[in-house]
Protein backbone atom coordinates (compact mmCIF):
# COMPACT_ATOMS: atom_id res chain seq x y z
CA UNK A 1 0.00 0.00 0.00
CA UNK A 2 1.32 3.36 -0.89
CA UNK A 3 2.04 6.03 1.49
CA UNK A 4 0.01 9.45 0.98
CA UNK A 5 2.74 12.27 1.50
CA UNK A 6 0.73 15.28 3.02
CA UNK A 7 1.15 18.62 1.09
CA UNK A 8 2.78 21.31 3.16
CA UNK A 9 -1.08 23.04 3.38
CA UNK A 10 -1.92 19.78 5.34
CA UNK A 11 1.40 20.32 7.14
CA UNK A 12 0.92 23.90 8.31
CA UNK A 13 -2.92 22.65 9.19
CA UNK A 14 -1.63 19.61 11.70
CA UNK A 15 1.21 21.95 13.11
CA UNK A 16 -1.27 24.33 13.92
CA UNK A 17 -3.35 21.48 15.42
CA UNK A 18 -1.34 20.73 17.90
CA UNK A 19 -0.25 24.36 18.63
CA UNK A 20 -4.08 25.32 19.51
CA UNK A 21 -4.49 22.02 21.74
CA UNK A 22 -1.09 22.38 23.01
CA UNK A 23 -2.73 26.61 24.32
CA UNK A 24 -5.72 24.37 25.12
CA UNK A 25 -3.51 21.91 27.52
CA UNK A 26 -1.68 24.87 29.19
CA UNK A 27 -4.29 27.07 30.17
CA UNK A 28 -5.97 24.41 33.05
CA UNK A 29 -2.75 23.10 33.48
CA UNK A 30 -1.53 26.77 34.15
CA UNK A 31 -4.62 27.56 36.68
CA UNK A 32 -4.31 24.00 38.48
CA UNK A 33 -0.58 24.88 39.44
CA UNK A 34 -1.60 28.32 40.87
CA UNK A 35 -4.27 26.67 43.59
CA UNK A 36 -1.70 25.94 45.99
CA UNK A 37 -0.85 29.60 45.89
CA UNK A 38 -4.06 31.01 46.19
CA UNK A 39 -5.06 29.01 48.74
CA UNK A 40 -1.62 29.84 50.91
CA UNK A 41 -2.42 33.37 49.68
CA UNK A 42 -6.24 33.28 51.15
CA UNK A 43 -5.11 31.22 54.46
CA UNK A 44 -1.64 33.54 55.23
CA UNK A 45 -2.16 36.96 53.13
CA UNK A 46 0.03 38.65 50.59
CA UNK A 47 3.04 38.95 53.06
CA UNK A 48 3.49 35.84 53.79
CA UNK A 49 2.94 34.09 50.76
CA UNK A 50 6.38 33.58 49.39
CA UNK A 51 8.25 32.38 52.32
CA UNK A 52 5.29 29.48 52.89
CA UNK A 53 5.64 28.56 49.59
CA UNK A 54 8.87 28.53 49.46
CA UNK A 55 8.99 26.51 52.81
CA UNK A 56 6.70 23.81 51.25
CA UNK A 57 8.66 23.39 48.47
CA UNK A 58 11.70 22.69 49.95
CA UNK A 59 9.99 20.61 52.50
CA UNK A 60 8.42 18.49 50.39
CA UNK A 61 10.62 18.27 46.68
CA UNK A 62 8.79 14.95 45.98
CA UNK A 63 5.28 15.85 46.66
CA UNK A 64 5.64 19.37 44.62
CA UNK A 65 7.34 17.67 41.83
CA UNK A 66 5.04 14.76 41.62
CA UNK A 67 2.27 17.70 41.53
CA UNK A 68 4.23 20.16 38.83
CA UNK A 69 5.31 17.51 36.70
CA UNK A 70 2.26 15.48 37.03
CA UNK A 71 -0.48 18.13 35.59
CA UNK A 72 1.77 19.35 32.64
CA UNK A 73 1.77 15.32 32.23
CA UNK A 74 -1.85 15.10 32.50
CA UNK A 75 -3.32 17.92 30.94
CA UNK A 76 -0.76 18.12 27.90
CA UNK A 77 -0.70 14.05 27.13
CA UNK A 78 -4.69 14.63 27.63
CA UNK A 79 -5.32 17.09 24.60
CA UNK A 80 -2.40 15.51 22.70
CA UNK A 81 -4.76 12.34 22.59
CA UNK A 82 -7.43 13.68 21.67
CA UNK A 83 -5.16 16.31 18.78
CA UNK A 84 -4.28 13.23 16.91
CA UNK A 85 -7.81 12.06 16.29
CA UNK A 86 -8.13 15.03 14.13
CA UNK A 87 -5.96 14.12 11.42
CA UNK A 88 -5.49 11.48 9.43
CA UNK A 89 -1.88 9.35 10.06
CA UNK A 90 0.29 11.01 8.16
CA UNK A 91 -0.20 14.10 9.74
CA UNK A 92 0.74 12.63 13.38
CA UNK A 93 4.25 13.65 13.37
CA UNK A 94 2.94 17.32 12.74
CA UNK A 95 0.88 17.77 15.32
CA UNK A 96 3.00 16.63 17.24
CA UNK A 97 5.57 19.31 16.52
CA UNK A 98 2.83 21.80 17.18
CA UNK A 99 2.65 21.11 20.68
CA UNK A 100 6.88 20.97 20.58
CA UNK A 101 7.10 24.20 19.32
CA UNK A 102 4.25 26.27 21.80
CA UNK A 103 6.60 24.10 24.46
CA UNK A 104 9.81 26.37 22.85
CA UNK A 105 8.23 29.84 22.37
CA UNK A 106 7.39 29.49 26.03
CA UNK A 107 10.91 28.46 26.85
CA UNK A 108 12.69 31.22 24.71
CA UNK A 109 10.53 33.70 26.27
CA UNK A 110 11.68 33.05 29.18
CA UNK A 111 15.44 32.22 28.81
CA UNK A 112 16.76 33.93 25.80
CA UNK A 113 15.91 37.02 27.86
CA UNK A 114 18.22 36.04 30.23
CA UNK A 115 21.01 34.22 28.02
CA UNK A 116 21.16 37.77 26.19
CA UNK A 117 21.76 40.33 29.06
CA UNK A 118 24.03 38.02 30.95
CA UNK A 119 25.25 35.65 28.05
CA UNK A 120 27.15 31.90 29.77
CA UNK A 121 27.79 28.75 28.18
CA UNK A 122 25.46 26.68 30.53
CA UNK A 123 22.63 28.29 30.36
CA UNK A 124 22.87 28.18 26.40
CA UNK A 125 23.84 24.34 27.16
CA UNK A 126 20.69 24.00 28.67
CA UNK A 127 18.58 25.75 26.28
CA UNK A 128 20.09 23.36 23.40
CA UNK A 129 19.17 20.62 25.54
CA UNK A 130 15.41 21.69 26.15
CA UNK A 131 14.87 22.03 22.44
CA UNK A 132 16.30 18.90 21.79
CA UNK A 133 14.00 16.96 24.27
CA UNK A 134 10.98 18.81 23.09
CA UNK A 135 11.15 18.55 19.66
CA UNK A 136 11.89 14.47 20.16
CA UNK A 137 9.62 13.95 23.09
CA UNK A 138 6.19 15.58 21.42
CA UNK A 139 6.36 14.26 18.07
CA UNK A 140 7.47 10.40 19.26
CA UNK A 141 4.40 10.75 21.74
CA UNK A 142 1.93 11.84 19.46
CA UNK A 143 3.11 9.08 17.45
CA UNK A 144 2.71 6.60 20.26
CA UNK A 145 -1.18 8.17 21.31
CA UNK A 146 -2.11 7.73 17.24
CA UNK A 147 -1.15 4.31 17.03
CA UNK A 148 -2.74 3.29 20.23
CA UNK A 149 -6.00 4.58 19.76
CA UNK A 150 -5.80 3.06 16.04
CA UNK A 151 -5.67 -0.56 17.86
CA UNK A 152 -7.84 0.37 20.52
CA UNK A 153 -5.45 0.56 23.49
CA UNK A 154 -5.12 4.74 23.46
CA UNK A 155 -5.79 4.55 27.31
CA UNK A 156 -3.11 2.65 27.88
CA UNK A 157 -0.68 4.25 25.36
CA UNK A 158 -1.96 8.16 27.07
CA UNK A 159 -0.95 6.39 30.60
CA UNK A 160 2.71 5.67 29.57
CA UNK A 161 3.09 8.62 27.78
CA UNK A 162 1.82 10.15 31.00
CA UNK A 163 4.14 8.58 32.92
CA UNK A 164 7.39 9.57 30.77
CA UNK A 165 5.97 13.41 30.40
CA UNK A 166 5.68 12.93 33.78
CA UNK A 167 9.37 11.90 35.00
CA UNK A 168 10.39 14.79 32.71
CA UNK A 169 8.60 17.52 34.31
CA UNK A 170 9.15 16.45 37.34
CA UNK A 171 12.34 15.21 37.31
CA UNK A 172 13.10 19.28 36.24
CA UNK A 173 11.42 20.85 39.63
CA UNK A 174 12.82 18.47 41.78
CA UNK A 175 16.39 18.78 40.31
CA UNK A 176 16.15 22.69 40.81
CA UNK A 177 15.03 21.83 44.10
CA UNK A 178 17.68 19.98 44.86
CA UNK A 179 20.14 22.21 43.61
CA UNK A 180 19.08 24.78 46.19
CA UNK A 181 20.05 22.13 49.29
CA UNK A 182 22.86 20.82 47.19
CA UNK A 183 24.77 24.02 45.69
CA UNK A 184 27.79 22.20 44.82
CA UNK A 185 26.56 19.76 43.18
CA UNK A 186 24.71 21.70 40.85
CA UNK A 187 26.48 20.20 37.14
CA UNK A 188 26.66 16.51 38.75
CA UNK A 189 22.62 16.93 39.10
CA UNK A 190 21.60 18.52 35.83
CA UNK A 191 23.86 16.13 33.88
CA UNK A 192 21.53 13.28 36.10
CA UNK A 193 18.43 14.92 34.75
CA UNK A 194 19.50 15.79 31.41
CA UNK A 195 20.66 12.70 30.51
CA UNK A 196 17.85 10.87 31.76
CA UNK A 197 15.47 13.30 30.10
CA UNK A 198 17.20 12.83 26.53
CA UNK A 199 17.02 9.50 26.87
CA UNK A 200 13.55 9.38 27.54
CA UNK A 201 12.91 11.89 24.60
CA UNK A 202 15.43 9.61 21.97
CA UNK A 203 13.55 6.94 23.28
CA UNK A 204 10.34 8.25 22.61
CA UNK A 205 10.29 9.31 19.12
CA UNK A 206 12.13 5.75 18.32
CA UNK A 207 9.10 4.37 19.57
CA UNK A 208 6.78 6.81 17.82
CA UNK A 209 8.43 5.93 14.53
CA UNK A 210 8.53 2.31 14.76
CA UNK A 211 4.29 2.40 16.17
CA UNK A 212 4.15 4.90 12.74
CA UNK A 213 5.41 2.39 10.43
CA UNK A 214 3.62 -0.18 11.88
CA UNK A 215 0.17 2.57 11.18
CA UNK A 216 1.75 3.08 7.78
CA UNK A 217 0.92 -0.76 7.28
CA UNK A 218 -2.37 -0.53 8.18
CA UNK A 219 -5.48 -0.35 5.69
CA UNK A 220 -7.50 1.95 8.41
CA UNK A 221 -6.85 5.02 10.21
CA UNK A 222 -8.90 6.19 13.41
CA UNK A 223 -9.79 9.69 12.64
CA UNK A 224 -13.02 10.19 13.50
CA UNK A 225 -13.34 13.82 15.11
Amino acid sequence: MGITKPTKKEKGIAIGVGIAFMVLALIPQMITQEIPTIIVLLKYGVANLIPVMTKFELTNPIIWSLFVGGTAAVYQESMKYFSVNTQNKYLTIWIGLGFALVDLAVLYFQGLPLLVRAFSLIPLILITLNTLSSLLFHPGTALMLKYGRTVGKGVYFLLFTILLHGIEDGGLVFTDIFVIHNPGLYLEAIAVFWGITISISIASIIMGLSFRSRLYEMSGDENTI
